[in-house]
């Protein structure tokens, strides 16, 4: 039997297993994996790695609506899925963040607009909760109607802080639907607090800055909304982890058999708060909320990432422009997630081949409940990396391809890069250039949730 697309003499990655095969591809699909498969087309991938397409699951391309809390990102979705796709990313999960006051529908398909014939991959949608109205919590129904089950709420931060009430309200919904809770776990009120005094005084350098957000003030929101997500029934991931007092919470709702997942950005595993100065020395900040924290946070998110305790690796993308005469501000990486972890994980001795796919590829479909994504399984979609462990690449603005004048991981090396990557049994990137159709990339429905009686 002749298949489209064969990919040939691979060594096949997946979260359980490594193993030497072909894999075979009709259409969009995948059809079959094993040895000796004959394709209209074949890929040599003799020497290179074969795995999921990358799933970044924590993503925000160019939304006017995500102020106050920052400027408009610099990427559209043009531009960043592009990157994403150079850089072994076949689907990522972006947010609709509608203002307090708008229907929550309307705003969904605003956004849904935006990313229609622009995005180059598939995606899917968060959508952020920045309204205390308890009309805005019967909306959601609509949303879950429309495709969309994970819900984004935040702890912290003007324009977008919900209180305790109507957090656990939402997750009410969430749990009766069968969704996600999505939180950004910070104590706002003591961040706050401490923000004032060290002004006060007039400790407002960045050598200050873990002095106003102490990792206590994500400890203490992690263990409170594990809380709320206990009580309602709720699963529950929590973002961008960055301290040893979030992780062993995690930890232990997991041990209690809780549906708990946890988060941990590139940023945070790459850099500790000792690179604070010379990034910003460098031309770009990577002062983040919760911020980057010291070394020994570093190690203990390590450590989770490889035990299990946290579940998944994103970017938290949202690179913006440098104003003129400034730093520039906002993380990018939705380019080299994959290759960072890699390099900083598979490679330091961290985590394994399997650990990495798993991380990477596999747990952001199931977790977010993307159908098809994330495995190397007849029947999924064929979102397929080859990635070559070998290849050397220094990371800088010209090697990339996010539409800014930096790169948040400037000067970094790493061995071992993405060489191809196919979207639904297209090729749409090889060799470090995008070879895909403009606007292809579709937004994935994840089902409607299920009511209780």
């Amino acid at each position: 039997m002749s298949y489209d697309l064969v990919i040939k003499n691979g060594t096949v990655i997946t979260p359980n297993d490594t193993f030497l095969a072909d894999v075979a591809i009709n259409g969009e699909q995948i059809a079959a994996i094993g040895q000796g498969l004959v394709g209209q087309r074949e890929i040599d991938a003799r020497g290179r790695y074969v795995l999921p397409g990358a799933i970044d699951a924590h993503v925000h391309l160019t939304d006017p609506r995500y102020a106050p809390l920052y400027t408009p990102g610099a990427d559209s979705f043009g531009v960043g899925s592009r990157a994403a796709a150079i850089g072994g990313v076949t689907t990522f999960v972006d947010f609709a963040s509608p203002y307090a006051g708008v229907n929550l529908v309307k705003e969904l398909d605003v956004r849904q607009k935006e990313a229609e014939g622009e995005a180059v991959i598939d995606y899917a949608f968060n959508l952020t909760i920045r309204d205390t109205d308890p009309s805005r919590i019967g909306e959601l129904h609509d949303i879950f109607d429309r495709g969309v089950t994970s819900i984004k709420m935040f702890m912290a931060y003007d324009g977008y802080r919900l209180n305790d009430a109507t957090i656990f309200s939402a997750m009410e919904v969430i749990a009766e639907r069968d969704g996600l809770a999505v939180v950004h776990a910070e104590n706002d009120d003591i961040i706050r607090m401490l923000k004032a005094r060290l002004a006060k005084e007039g400790k407002t350098g960045t050598e200050w800055y873990l002095s106003a957000l102490p990792s206590a003030t994500e400890g203490e929101a992690v263990h409170r909304v594990i809380a709320f997500a206990a009580h309602t029934g709720a699963r529950l991931i929590l973002y961008h982890q960055t301290c040893e007092e979030g992780v062993r919470e995690i930890r232990h709702a997991k041990a209690r058999g809780q549906s708990v997942y946890g988060e941990v950005c590139v940023a945070y595993l790459v850099y500790t708060s000792d690179d604070y100065e010379r990034t910003l020395a460098n031309g770009f900040s990577i002062q983040t909320s919760p911020p980057i924290r010291e070394k020994r946070h570093q190690d203990a998110l390590w450590q989770a990432l490889a035990d299990g305790t946290l579940d998944i690796v994103s970017t938290d993308h949202g690179p913006r422009k440098r104003p003129p005469g400034q730093p520039a501000h906002g993380i990018s990486g939705i380019e080299a997630r994959l290759a960072l972890i890699h390099h900083f994980g598979v490679n330091a001795g961290r985590l394994s081949l399997n650990r990495w796919v798993e991380v990477c590829c596999t747990n952001p479909a199931k977790i977010f409940g993307l159908p098809k994504k994330g495995q190397l399984l007849p029947g999924y979609d064929a979102d397929v990396v080859v990635f070559d462990p070998n290849k050397e690449f220094t990371f800088s603005a010209e090697t990339l391809h996010s539409d800014i004048d930096y790169s948040s991981y400037d000067g970094i090396s790493v061995r071992g890069y993405p060489q191809m990557t196919i979207s639904r049994g297209e090729v749409v990137a090889d060799g470090g250039s995008f070879v895909g159709k403009p606007g292809r990339g579709r937004f994935i429905e994840r089902g409607t949730g299920k009511r209780s009686s």
